[in-house]
């Protein structure tokens, strides 16, 4: 049997959760549920469950405080809960947390435990303070993982980002090419800056270390790194960064 408890705040979605694990998941056994954080950390602490279904947004504070309010070492799995569905979902997928976006639909929950029940995994604490951070100081830092480690990076001192098959090259002012796993795609959206953009299919660009421009397309950055942007990328390059400049001036 797999033991579980529910951190949520509204009462209905937390009876609808509930009510789902008891109809659809008879392995999974709800001991208590809470709404507050100072209940909630008490909970988990009396219960040692197997899985803590948390709600990102609390009343009085946030899962995080939960988390961090701990004592014990955390060998439960957790299952974030939010209604919050472009930068958290996003940073979530990246991190590679189990999440259920709210109104919970039960494939989804289906899905997110059968997933559970494969890897039966424990919670990674490294993993929590990267995703804590990111989430925190979005659009200051974005931490990625480097040689199985948290790495956080300063948005401004990134030049650009270079893909790499499946892998992301990042390229920094101080001369650091951190080399992470997840597609250009992935990185471009979990960084979710205006000034960064995708001068070419394999390179994304931080507009704030761009020196110049030339008439046929190549851009000169701080560090000096020239990049020849696409043909096809050419014109709409120039004009977003006539635009950035605008804005900022």
């Amino acid at each position: 049997m797999i033991t579980a408890v529910i951190v949520e705040d509204e009462k209905p979605s937390m009876e609808y959760l509930s009510s789902l694990l008891t109809k659809n998941h008879s392995n999974i056994q709800v001991l208590a549920s809470a709404s507050n954080v100072d209940d909630a950390v008490a909970m988990i602490e009396s219960n040692n469950p197997d899985i803590v279904f948390l709600d990102i947004q609390l009343q009085d504070g946030s899962g995080f405080e939960v988390l961090d309010s701990l004592k014990q070492e955390m060998s439960f799995e957790i299952i974030f809960t939010t209604g919050f569905l472009d930068y958290k979902e996003r940073a979530m997928d990246y991190f590679a947390f189990y999440y259920l976006n709210k109104p919970v639909q039960e494939h989804e929950l289906k899905k997110v435990l059968n997933m559970y029940v494969v890897k039966r995994t424990s919670f990674d604490v490294q993993k929590y303070m990267a995703f804590k951070n990111q989430i925190k100081a979005k659009n200051q830092i974005v931490s990625i993982i480097v040689k199985d480690q948290y790495v956080a990076i300063s948005l401004k001192d990134i030049v650009f980002c270079e893909a790499s098959g499946s892998y992301t090259f990042i390229h920094t002012i101080q001369g650091d090419q951190h080399l992470t796993s997840g597609n250009l795609k992935r990185i471009e959206d979990l960084i979710e800056d205006e000034a960064f953009y995708r001068v070419h299919r394999s390179k994304l660009v931080n507009m704030k270390h761009i020196s110049s421009i030339s008439k046929d397309g190549m851009i000169y950055l701080s560090n000096g790194t020239e990049i020849l942007t696409s043909v096809r990328s050419k014109k709409k390059v120039l004009e977003m960064y006539q635009l950035y400049l605008e804005t900022k001036n």
